[in-house]
């Protein structure tokens, strides 16, 4: 499970939560990201599409790892990955999309891979 940080905003300044990003492997995993944070009232953008995307916003921006690419974020948080490669899905492909995932990242990249798969085990050793 990831957890980010958040404070409300104060009379010294507002609190940003733009530079945060979800990265997610499958649109299954991405809406339950973003279905999550709003529940937890936090202030989320889901981008279901190339339209979908302002990075001005004071929001988490939650997407598929795939739609990612070319983007950047100060603090990147990649949930799920012990679960990848999909089935049926290559595993060097598998790897290909993750590690454009984690290069998003320009500060701080938070991994969840509670998994015991031979991808999750390849990312610890």
């Amino acid at each position: 499970m990831t957890h980010f940080e958040y404070s409300k905003p104060t009379r010294m300044g507002a609190t940003s939560l733009s530079g945060n990003a979800v990265l997610c492997a499958d649109t299954k995993t991405r809406d339950l990201c973003a279905r999550t944070l709003a529940q937890r009232k936090l202030p989320v953008e889901n981008r279901l599409g190339s339209g979908d995307f302002d990075p001005t916003s004071n929001k988490i921006k939650v997407m598929t790892m795939k739609v990612s690419k070319g983007l950047e974020f100060p603090v990147v948080a990649l949930p799920g990955v012990g679960h990848m490669p999909a089935a049926g899905e290559d595993e060097k492909e598998a790897a290909r999309v993750f590690y454009v995932a984690a290069t998003r990242a320009t500060q701080r990249l938070l991994i969840a891979a509670n998994g015991g798969n031979s991808f999750s085990h390849k990312l610890v050793n």
